[in-house]
């Protein structure tokens, strides 16, 4: 049985998803009936389509892969069109409604999911680490010290990877210099990412800023992190130049 959290952010994107499915079979199903198409062959092919996608589109959110993003691409498109044949065409302006509600749910669920806690936004085109905006960083656990890596730093949240196994769930302590500046931030593990051989696992974490001090902190980091990321793409794009 499906058991969801409302509290947690990811749960929610997938009861925004449910939703989506539940709302669109209402919408297709009905459109079928007020066009008596229900028995059609183009009907049942297009009903076993929708929920084999809507399978694939699930398992790819939960499975936190990025073809989440192209999928929602398609069914965003596929909304759009319905609602407007809907409103403008065949002038069922409830069943248009419908799908403009589905579109409303996946346009939420997309920004919530678009964290760095589940989907970090990563530049895999670029090897040279001198233009990779990464932070070095030391990740304490239980009084153990880990090297790690800040690759994507956004909405309070951060892409953390780093070679050691870390629960989901369990709080620890990032620890960065700048600009000769040490200051340690408190996070928790809120994902993680199973490694492809020979790579780091990469763990999505919440910032926790208890206090005044800790949000300070976390905007100093990420204005750092901003201004860096600009500064290297400068520095890339001269780098180009030159050559």
């Amino acid at each position: 049985m499906l058991k969801l959290n409302l509290q947690n952010s990811y749960d929610k994107v997938k009861f925004l998803t449910i939703l989506q499915f539940v709302f669109v079979i209402m919408a297709f199903v009905s459109e079928a009936l007020v066009t008596q198409s229900v028995l059609n062959f183009s009907f049942i092919f297009q009903f076993i389509l929708l929920l084999v996608a809507y399978n694939f589109y699930y398992s790819a959110l939960s499975n936190l892969f990025y073809s989440y993003w192209n999928m929602s691409l398609i069914f965003g498109v596929y909304y759009l069109v319905s609602l407007s044949r809907n409103f403008l065409v065949l002038g069922n302006p409830m069943i248009g409604l419908l799908f403009l509600l589905s579109l409303f749910f996946l346009i939420v669920a997309c920004y919530i999911v678009s964290s760095p806690l589940y989907y970090p936004r990563f530049h895999w085109w670029e090897y040279d680490f001198r233009f990779r905006a990464d932070i070095r960083c030391w990740i304490e656990v239980d009084g153990k010290q880990f090297r790690g890596r800040i690759s994507d730093l956004r909405r309070g949240a951060a892409c953390l990877e780093l070679f050691n196994n870390i629960t989901v769930g369990h709080p620890i302590q990032v620890s960065v210099e700048i600009l000769n500046q040490n200051f340690t931030l408190f996070a928790e593990i809120r994902s993680k990412r199973e490694p492809i051989i020979g790579r780091s696992i990469i763990y999505g974490v919440k910032f926790i800023n208890s206090d005044l001090e800790q949000k300070q902190r976390l905007k100093f980091l990420t204005n750092y992190w901003n201004e860096s990321k600009k500064i290297k793409i400068r520095n890339k794009f001269a780098s180009n130049l030159k050559s």
